[in-house]
């Protein structure tokens, strides 16, 4: 009988973060660990107030901590943040965030791209400052993207000696107008099965849940077909990698002392 396992070789279910949009806010900070950060004079594009204000206009949307793209004196600059996420389904699902241009007396091309596995899915430059003059909603279709884990990428380029400062903050996941959080059902009893139908892979979510648990996938033959005891469960995402599963349904047990909670997935492909 298989195992859960947190061997990356041979994942089962694993804990993981890439539940929809952690940290959206940047207000883990740098090195917070929610983004992967990279930039190519300052180490990591995330700021608060001890990179300064670049005059004025260089400060977060909300909280204290922001993306800054460019600023370098002398020298070219690219910076990125990026995270795997699992963009959920809805009748329309978009990514938003906000984007401003401060003091856009740069290269024109300067600019910041959003992609998606590689793909640019949106840009914003120098040049489009009359409309980005201040935090301005960038809204991005995502429903080509619905029901999957993809790398979402924020990346900034000041392509000359020329400073240039674009601004993001406060990224997140819409689904049919509501936004989708990391732990956003965490008030709910229960657990919470994700996509269904599935493919290759079933999130698994605990919402308020507290605890030890001993987590069981079945066929519906009766047959585990895998099983893991985990000592705290509060706050924590599942992955199980469901590519040698069969298709048809199965059930996802969780037992916590005199409680348990079940739900059916589909693993349709």
């Amino acid at each position: 009988m298989k195992h859960f396992t947190l061997v990356a070789a041979a994942t089962l279910f694993a804990f993981t973060s890439s539940a929809q949009i952690n940290d959206g806010g940047f207000e883990g900070g740098a090195g917070g660990g929610a983004w992967t950060e990279a930039s190519t004079n300052f180490g990591t594009p995330l700021c608060d107030a001890g990179c300064g204000t670049c005059g004025g206009p260089c400060v977060s949307r909300t909280g204290t901590w922001y993306v800054w793209f460019g600023g370098a004196g002398g020298a070219t600059e690219t910076g990125s943040v990026e995270q795997s996420a699992m963009v959920p389904t809805g009748p329309d699902v978009r990514l938003i965030m906000y984007v401003k241009v401060a003091l856009p007396n740069a290269e024109p091309n300067d600019r910041v791209d959003v992609s998606v596995d590689g793909t640019v899915v949106a840009s914003v430059s120098v040049a489009d400052s009359s409309t980005y003059g201040d935090y301005t909603l960038l809204d991005i279709d995502m429903n080509s993207y619905a029901g999957g884990t993809h790398t979402i990428r924020i990346e900034g380029f000041q392509t000359t000696t020329t400073v240039s400062n674009i601004l993001v903050d406060d990224v997140a996941l819409l689904a049919d107008g509501s936004t989708v959080g990391l732990f956003e059902n965490e008030a709910l009893p229960g657990i919470m099965v994700y996509p269904n139908p599935a493919n290759d892979i079933i999130n698994l979510s605990f919402n308020a849940l507290e605890g030890e648990a001993v987590i069981t996938l079945i066929d519906m033959s009766g047959k585990i077909v895998a099983t893991e005891r985990v000592a705290e469960v509060n706050r924590r995402i599942f992955s199980y990698d469901a590519r040698d599963l069969d298709n048809g349904a199965y059930m996802v047990s969780v037992r916590m002392a005199n409680k348990q909670y079940s739900e059916r997935v589909l693993i349709a492909r």
